[in-house]
């Protein structure tokens, strides 16, 4: 057993928030010698990549079969208990808590339970029950407990869980140098879609679903768009409602000034043409997309249901998304914003410093993440 491999699982799709987070991470701790075995429970759009990182198995989604998805994580977590008996769990509910009662069962010794999301409100009864279920087992049967912000925590774990030594937050962060403005790349992308100097840009990064609101967003965005016709928004990202927001904006007749950019590797890229990020969410745990395009110095709207922890920064610009008035609040938040003269340079050296201070690096995350590992090894 090799005491530096530890065994990784979570609903790991394609380009979501979580899959993101290991991807990034856990790259860069492979070159420190580090081994990982992945176990992904999400099958819809699976992060197949992963295999390029380590050890990698896919099992049947719970809601496509209970008894094939139980059959075959407990295969797989009893494989991968011959490589260590270290599990580190990135998950974002409880709602389904086999992996937590299932890896304690097959003789885990140490089962890592990290936080990543905040979708408090957005149960029904069933799942909202079966969540405050996992909440038990997992403070039960969990040993260290993560989360990645206030909000995250407060989903998963109760305040005297977090009062204890085993609970600690370890911030989502990213390689600030990498979203620094430039002005090339922002010159480049209003060239390629025939976007004047002249015209707003508000963008949006995120995967095509409900917890983004997109539908939202269009909305508000077409109440701006009456008053600023030469304006443009753009949406990066794939997803399962991808087509009905097309819809939604061909009803809206906003097809020429709406732009489906798809999914994209060159994110980092495309961020610097924005002078507004607009990013309406139902629900966060941290998201990296918010850090990319505050370190980018953009502006940003952002619904109040996120984790505080950013709305200090003089760029970050919370709203309310349940009023009966919100929508014509976002409306207006883009028209003040877009009449705001900014140096975006300078901003996003100026953000790109506070949140290096604040701890939200990369860097910072990796050693959080190889503290937490390296912590038990020397206990033994």
């Amino acid at each position: 057993m090799n005491d530096q491999t530890i065994v990784v699982l979570g609903s790991f799709n394609a380009n979501n928030g979580i899959t993101t987070f290991v991807k990034r991470n856990y790259q860069r701790l492979t070159g420190l010698g580090w081994n990982f075995r992945f176990i992904n429970i999400a099958n819809a759009k699976p992060a197949r990549d992963l295999k390029q990182i380590g050890n990698y198995t896919e099992i049947k989604q719970l809601k496509k079969g209970p008894f094939q998805h139980f059959k075959e994580l407990k295969r797989a977590l009893k494989l991968n208990l011959k490589y260590s008996k270290t599990i580190h769990l990135h998950l974002d509910s409880l709602h389904n808590f086999l992996p937590i009662m299932l890896a304690k069962h097959v003789g885990y010794r140490r089962i890592i339970i990290h936080s990543h999301s905040d979708q408090r409100g957005q149960y029904g009864k069933l799942k909202k029950l079966a969540h405050h279920l996992g909440m038990k087992v997992a403070a039960h049967d969990g040993t260290d407990f993560i989360a990645c912000s206030q909000y995250a925590a407060d989903f998963f774990y109760s305040r005297k869980l977090q009062t204890q030594s085993n609970f600690k937050f370890i911030y989502n962060g990213i390689l600030l140098k990498k979203y620094l403005y430039m002005s090339t790349a922002a010159q480049r992308f209003r060239k390629k879609y025939g976007i004047s100097e002249n015209s707003i840009v508000i963008g949006h990064c995120g995967r095509f679903s409900r917890q983004k609101n997109h539908q939202f967003l269009l909305a508000a965005y077409n109440q701006f768009h009456q008053q600023h016709p030469d304006s443009f928004l753009v949406l990066i990202g794939d997803g399962e409602n991808l087509e009905e927001i097309k819809r939604q904006t061909a009803a809206y007749k906003l097809t020429d000034n709406v732009i489906f950019t798809g999914y994209v590797e060159n994110v980092a890229e495309m961020q610097n043409a924005f002078d507004i990020f607009a990013f309406p969410s139902l629900y966060e745990g941290l998201s990296l997309s918010l850090l990319e395009n505050l370190a980018n110095g953009t502006q940003a709207i952002v619904s109040k249901n996120q984790s505080p922890e950013l709305f200090e920064m003089k760029n970050v610009h919370p709203l309310e998304i349940t009023s009966t008035v919100a929508v014509q609040n976002w409306a207006n938040q883009m028209k003040e914003l877009s009449k705001k003269k900014q140096n975006k340079k300078v901003e996003s050296s100026r953000a790109v410093a506070y949140l290096s201070k604040k701890g939200f690096t990369l860097e910072r995350t990796t050693a959080a993440l190889l503290d937490l590992y390296s912590s038990e090894k020397e206990s033994k």
